[in-house]
């Protein structure tokens, strides 16, 4: 039985439900399942989680994130996925023979790429795998926790941004998000509300009326 519905907001220890199942942030005792952190409850098939409020980044294998080439290695690049933990792209990802060649031909120091996290080791330590350099455009910061948010269920709040606003939009769990087009600062405008009040009822309907009022104003 759930004692709480989707989109709620717990506290840690706060019960939930019993004889229920539940996935991340959450720890049963007897067949009663509590809240580990403070954030929004999230019911999907029968199945109970809890998204954190604000946290940092914690790497996790196939997450997409968005990085930055910061050093040129044999063999490898260093790359800042906004996170304490190092992060490395092998040089075989993109050649042949990664120790023979100027590695630089493909990343240089400072180019901004999306990827897939592909190995996470107990200190959590990772590796990426299919990079994909990111031309022009900006990068935004948002609390990693709320990513979810950002990008909805199935997608639904991405899309709906990238549909109004035109932009391209590549959302990495890390908390950066890489946008590119005319309307960038609309949909930077879009996602920091989206960052401000995702703890609250309504959002979506709300983040559409924004985006139909202001691009009404435009045209």
């Amino acid at each position: 039985m759930l004692y709480v519905q989707d989109g709620d907001l717990v506290i840690p220890g706060q019960l939930m439900g019993e004889k229920i199942r539940h996935d991340i942030n959450c720890f049963h005792e007897g067949d009663k399942v509590f809240s580990s952190v403070r954030g929004i409850v999230r019911v999907e098939d029968n199945r109970v989680r809890v998204i954190p409020s604000s946290g940092g980044y914690v790497p996790r294998e196939g997450d997409l994130v968005i990085g930055v080439i910061t050093n040129i290695l044999p063999g490898r690049w260093s790359v800042n996925i906004r996170s304490p933990y190092l992060c490395t792209l092998r040089g075989e990802e993109v050649t042949r023979d990664p120790l023979g060649v100027d590695l630089s031909r493909y990343f240089k120091i400072g180019d901004r790429i999306s990827a897939k996290i592909s190995m996470v080791d107990e200190v959590h330590s990772c590796q990426i795998t299919g990079p994909w350099k990111l031309e022009g455009g900006i990068i935004i910061d948002v609390d990693p926790k709320r990513i979810p948010r950002v990008v909805g269920r199935r997608r639904s709040m991405l899309n709906i941004i990238k549909e109004k606003t035109g932009c391209k939009i590549v959302v990495g769990q890390n908390g950066w998000i890489w946008i590119k087009d005319k309307q960038t600062e609309f949909a930077i405008k879009t996602i920091k509300r989206i960052e401000r009040e995702a703890q609250t009822q309504g959002l979506t309907d709300r983040i559409i009326k924004m985006l139909d009022k202001e691009l009404s104003i435009k045209l």
